[in-house]
């Protein structure tokens, strides 16, 4: 009996031992793989951060130069139609102080200065949004219609009937004051605050 005993007891210690040491060994490869697993994302997460930092850098890269080539657009095209009313304004301007150049050669001014203002906007739309290119089509209408009402005086030439000059004359005087001095402005004015949020100078 005591010897039947002392084997039960000592099967139960090994047991209890093996068991002990089986969980120790499956603890221990569990840790192992999971360390070895969490190692293998940590390495997977460096790469992947690098790549996203590397694309990152690259679309700063592209978005900086596309930017920087949004603001020259944006400066040359106010500048043209700065030098583009000019002369038109000149040329409407009732009174002329010792005039260097003839009407014609004024008018010659106006027709490529316009032109110029207008084909470079219609070769860059694309980088402006609806809100701006109306702003601009409204500006280059209100230059045609004082352009118009110059022309057609021009046309008629001067054997003409008092009444029909007088009324040529108002037509000019009222596109020199209301569109030209007043609607043009007023556009020109809402077009410099749109460049402006763009370029970042006031906030949106």
């Amino acid at each position: 009996m005591n010897s039947l005993l002392t084997f039960l007891i000592g099967t139960s210690g090994i047991t209890t031992a093996l068991i002990f040491i089986a969980k120790f060994v499956i603890k221990w490869i569990g840790d192992a793989g999971l360390e070895k697993y969490k190692n293998e994302l940590i390495q997977e997460s460096i790469k992947y951060k690098s790549f996203l930092d590397r694309d990152l850098e690259k679309f700063k890269i592209k978005y900086s130069r596309l930017h920087l080539e949004q603001v020259e657009i944006i400066k040359l095209l106010y500048s043209k139609l700065i030098t583009a009313e000019k002369p038109l304004e000149y040329l409407l301007r009732p009174i002329k102080i010792n005039p260097d150049k003839s009407n014609e050669e004024i008018a010659d001014e106006v027709v490529r200065k316009a032109n110029d203002f207008f084909d470079y906007f219609d070769e860059n739309e694309v980088i402006f949004n609806e809100e701006t290119c109306k702003l601009i089509k409204l500006i280059e209408e209100s230059y045609l219609k004082v352009w118009k009402t110059y022309s057609i005086k021009q046309f008629m030439g001067e054997n003409i009937s008092d009444e029909l000059l007088k009324k040529l004359v108002d037509d000019m005087t009222d596109a020199y004051k209301n569109i030209l001095q007043g609607e043009m402005q007023i556009l020109k004015a809402e077009l410099k605050k749109d460049f402006r949020k763009k370029l970042g100078i006031i906030e949106q």
